[in-house]
């Protein structure tokens, strides 16, 4: 028994994460379902000694010091299960298991209360940072019992990124499933942040910016000031849209190098994996409205029915798009536009999280969960500090978007005047662009018309009552039967 930590599974993220944990100077015992995948693992990294590959889950035990700690890096769901099942087999108590998979946290919570039960422990913890990251220097968001996360912080903390300050990206996030339901919200504001950039890219498709125009435009966006913010757009998935708009085709994407440029050959698709549905799943759940995160997957649904869209070409002839031209103030409003839609996603991700925290109790400290975003994440960049600082200094602020009130009491008409021209003069298509201006307007209104007038219509159809503003209680009129 020598080994510091175990790692299950050796696909992109198990053997990165397992390679950057040694790095670090522990000792890492490595078990694959499939031996051969293992030992060619193992093979191709003789120089580090501190790799040691088991062929059986007995191996595995007997390989690890006591308490037994072992990460999980496998498919969700049923791989994951089957890979639990085979380590209480061999496993004793007070052993330490972590599933680092994209499980929901209603599951995690159960595996934690079932294991705990037999004596094991159990910690459930996303990783975001993809395969670079695990490489590097993922965040990590532990969720469960404070006392197993105590146990296996040192490697977890050391395996990490680092953020400017020198913090560890990972900290405890709460009790039970605690640290998935953050990576489930996190996955769903990358859907809904990635559609916005993408949708940022049809746009300007449609005024007819060329693609290396557009990639300028892009990466001066990175260094713009926005109100009181320096780089206020600038991201990690800003770097990732400029790369992918620019990107000639080659073979190594399957293509030729014709010099053609890559998105003119990508198929219109985008899957997922579950948790952005998941996600906006308990937001309805819950009553907290979440619409740019549910457009976000709706674009992709909407997307993989590509066959279906095709078809409809056929049937239905669209006007077709005239001749657009654009402006500087054009652009300029694009970005504040894009700049509200990013912030407007962030606030109904933490309205998500804040509300399944009362439900839950999972003892979330939002500053600190977004702290860990910072580095080694695929939302790292530049308005994490001030929406960090922002529920630091006021922890019960009641949205974040009333962080940024003069931004958006100086823009906000930017904003609606490009949604406004998009609409009308192109066949660009921004869902979530357009949800989050919604999302904004409504959260700001102080009356609602639109509802106001469905209230009573309930009312008048199946007798549901209303609410009045002038006096408390439940009220019903008395409407002339329209059947």
């Amino acid at each position: 028994m020598t080994c510091d930590v175990g790692v299950i599974g050796l696909a992109v993220m198990g053997s990165n994460l397992a390679l950057n944990i040694a790095d670090r100077g522990f000792q890492v015992a490595v078990f694959n379902r499939t031996t051969e995948t293992m030992e060619k693992f193992i093979d191709a990294h003789k120089d580090k000694t501190n790799l040691h590959g088991c062929k059986t889950m007995d191996d595995f035990k007997n390989a690890l010091k006591k308490p037994r700690r072992a990460l999980i890096l496998v498919k969700a769901g049923g791989p994951t299960d089957a890979t639990i099942k085979q380590l209480c087999g061999v496993f004793e108590a007070n052993d330490i298991i972590v599933d680092t998979g994209n499980a929901h946290f209603r599951d995690q919570t159960r595996r934690a209360e079932e294991l705990e039960a037999k004596g094991l422990r159990f910690l459930g913890m996303g990783i975001s940072g993809g395969e670079e990251g695990a490489r590097k220097g993922p965040a990590f968001f532990p969720g469960g019992t404070l006392s197993v996360w105590n146990d296996i912080k040192d490697v977890i903390e050391a395996a990490s990124a680092k953020a400017e300050d020198g913090r560890p990206c990972a900290t405890m996030n709460g009790k039970g499933g605690a640290g998935s339901c953050v990576k489930m919200y996190h996955n769903a504001g990358e859907y809904a942040i990635l559609q916005i950039w993408g949708e940022v890219h049809a746009i300007l498709k449609s005024w007819g910016i060329p693609p290396a125009k557009e990639a300028e435009i892009l990466t001066a966006w990175k260094t713009k000031k926005g109100g009181r913010h320096p780089n206020l757009l600038s991201s990690y998935m800003l770097d990732i849209t400029v790369e992918a708009v620019r990107m000639a085709d080659s073979a190594e994407a399957g293509g030729t190098a014709d010099g053609t440029l890559l998105i003119e050959r990508t198929k219109d698709m985008v899957g997922s994996k579950g948790t952005g549905l998941w996600s906006v799943q308990e937001a309805l759940g819950a009553g907290v409205p979440a619409p740019s995160l549910a457009e976000a997957v709706l674009a992709r649904q909407m997307s993989m029915v590509r066959d279906e869209r095709v078809k409809n070409v056929g049937d239905v002839k669209l006007p077709a798009q005239a001749r657009v031209s654009y402006t500087d103030e054009d652009v300029e409003d694009l970005y504040w536009a894009t700049a509200f839609a990013i912030i407007a996603s962030y606030a109904q991700m933490f309205q998500c999280l804040r509300a399944l925290d009362k439900e839950f109790s999972f003892g979330l400290n939002l500053p600190a969960t977004i702290a860990t975003f910072r580095a080694g994440c695929i939302l790292q960049g530049y308005l994490l500090k001030p929406m960090t600082v922002a529920f630091e200094e006021n922890p019960d602020l009641p949205n974040l978007v009333s962080a940024f009130a003069p931004e958006v009491s100086e823009n906000m008409s930017r904003y609606k005047r490009v949604v406004a021209k998009v609409l009308g003069s192109t066949n660009a298509v921004a869902p979530v662009l357009l949800s989050s201006m919604t999302y904004i307007q409504t959260m700001y209104s102080d009356s609602l018309p639109s509802a106001q007038c469905t209230a009573l219509q309930r009312d008048v159809f199946g007798r549901h009552g209303f609410k009045r503003k002038d006096r408390d209680g439940d009220f019903n009129a008395q409407w002339p039967e329209l059947q």
